[in-house]
């Protein structure tokens, strides 16, 4: 029995030590070089960089129009940098708004040691409101923020005291705990799932944030500004379940469903009614009016 018992030891050794490894290197992604810019599409693009409230740099493109009554703030996903928001800043410049893009910490060009993927992130979200508000004082300011972008915003309104005019929140998670075994039924299957979800329980080790207490319903119901949410019936790593538990959060928010759409997918494969509905959403709520 002895041998057998050393060796079913040794066995969960080396699992525990692939967890590790898995938490690891999601709180320390690779850094996924800038595939798209405003400049490259004939856009105003004025580099700029500030400074976090816990002290990281950021940085980020200002897209700069003179004037401009509305302002929108866009904050990527996980994984990604500010170019993922490259194509609706573009639509929304050219529908007359000024437009931030900037890299969340341990992403793009922006400094940081590690991802927490939204919770620390609120810092960043901060620092671009207030950078925003500098800029445009007179100026309504939205923040657009896709998956991690999105639940960093919620923390930032709920936690730093910022006071966007509205909120437009793509593919946004629920729970921390519950969009890391989203992301493994995504990208491994729901087989190989159960064995690297307990990678959250070592990533609570490594940041000292523990991902069931990450919970963007819970501070969803302090909200009290426009919302509106935008979701993939599709998506697996955020599935419908978690998007409605958001919206019962609060009776406030608005919903849009793209059916048969991904996590983060609408914007890409339904570009056209994805832009009109984020716009009618900003004049419904005089967040921004046609030029015409």
């Amino acid at each position: 029995m002895q041998p057998l018992l050393w060796t079913a030891l040794g066995l969960f050794l080396l699992y525990a030590l692939a967890l590790f490894g898995v938490a690891w290197g999601t709180l320390h992604p690779l850094r996924v070089p800038i595939f798209l810019s405003p400049g490259a599409l004939g856009l105003p693009q004025l580099a700029v960089q500030f400074h976090s409230s816990d002290g990281v740099n950021i940085k980020g493109w200002w897209m700069h129009r003179p004037g401009a009554k509305t302002v929108i703030v866009l904050a990527h996903g996980f994984m990604m940098n500010r170019a993922e928001g490259t194509p609706l800043a573009k639509r929304l410049y050219e529908e007359g708004c000024a437009c931030l893009l900037f890299d969340f910490r341990r992403h793009g060009g922006s400094g940081g040691k590690r991802s927490t993927i939204g919770w620390a992130e609120q810092h960043d979200v901060t620092a671009a409101y207030k950078e925003a508000k500098a800029q445009y004082p007179e100026a309504k300011v939205v923040i657009w923020g896709s998956s991690m972008g999105a639940a960093a915003t919620v923390f930032a309104v709920a936690h730093q005291g910022i006071k966007p005019d509205g909120l437009v929140l793509d593919s946004m998670y629920s729970r921390l705990v519950d969009a890391n075994s989203g992301w493994w039924t995504t990208f491994v299957g729901p087989g190989l799932m159960p064995l690297l979800a307990p990678s959250w329980l070592f990533c609570w080790a490594i940041t000292r944030v523990d991902p069931r207490q990450v919970d963007v319903a819970r501070d969803l119901k302090k909200l009290t500004l426009p919302m509106l949410l935008i979701y993939g019936e599709a998506d697996l790593i955020v599935p419908k379940i978690a998007a409605e538990r958001n919206l019962a959060a609060n009776h406030s928010v608005e919903i849009a469903w793209f059916p048969g759409i991904q996590h983060s997918q609408p914007r890409w494969l339904e570009t056209e009614k994805y832009d009109a509905t984020m716009l009618q959403f900003l004049e419904k709520h005089a967040l921004w009016k046609p030029s015409n």
